[in-house]
């Protein structure tokens, strides 16, 4: 099994290990994927995509949601979605979110793979996918708010000396601080409010 599939989902990877395909995965691959080389925009709907493994999968239309075989999805990695450029020529690679509906086109499996592999991934209307979702800053900024909660209970666990303790939650506070401002002007730097 190739690398690119460890720490994939269970859904997906018990499938993956089967070396028989259904009939209907065998039509639905033929159907997504042409070995002429044909550069056809097929649609779809994103079935799982990981932000921490940069991967996940699409069921195409024509596939039924509920009865479909996982060997009929098509895997899709973070690098092969179109990415935002901003005027300084710097990369926003975005990430996607279950459902959403999405264009692509479709190479081969890599190695041993059992899944078609997309590329050139957009929005269904032809879009660049935003390199935001929506209320991205806020979920952003909870997290650090909880890792510097988490911050504070370890240096008051630990920490014996009042002025070495202050210091140290002064310290946490400004990096959580920094880190969420980061974010923000990345954001600005790719186009977008912190308000999306």
């Amino acid at each position: 099994m190739n690398n690119f599939l460890i720490g994939a989902s269970k859904f997906a990877v018990s499938s993956l290990r089967s070396n028989h395909a259904a009939p209907a995965a065998r039509l639905v691959a033929a159907r997504c994927f042409s070995s002429d080389g044909d550069d056809e925009v097929k649609t779809g709907i994103i079935k799982y995509f990981s932000y921490k493994t940069q991967f996940g999968f699409i069921l195409p239309d024509g596939v039924d949601k509920k009865t479909h075989d996982d060997n009929d999805l098509i895997f899709i990695h973070r690098n092969d979605i179109r990415a935002h450029e901003n005027a300084d020529g710097e990369k926003f690679y975005p990430g996607l979110k279950r459902n959403q509906r999405v264009a692509f086109k479709v190479s081969p499996p890599d190695g041993n793979a059992k899944c078609a592999k997309a590329f050139d991934l957009t929005m269904a209307n032809g879009d660049l996918v935003p390199p935001f979702q929506k209320g991205y800053l806020e979920r952003y900024t909870k997290t650090q708010k909880a890792k510097f909660g988490d911050k504070v209970f370890a240096i008051m666990s630990t920490c014996t000396d009042q002025q070495e303790m202050e210091t140290q939650i002064v310290s946490a506070f400004d990096e959580v601080k920094e880190n969420i401002e980061k974010q923000r002007a990345k954001m600005e730097r790719a186009g977008m409010s912190a308000d999306e």
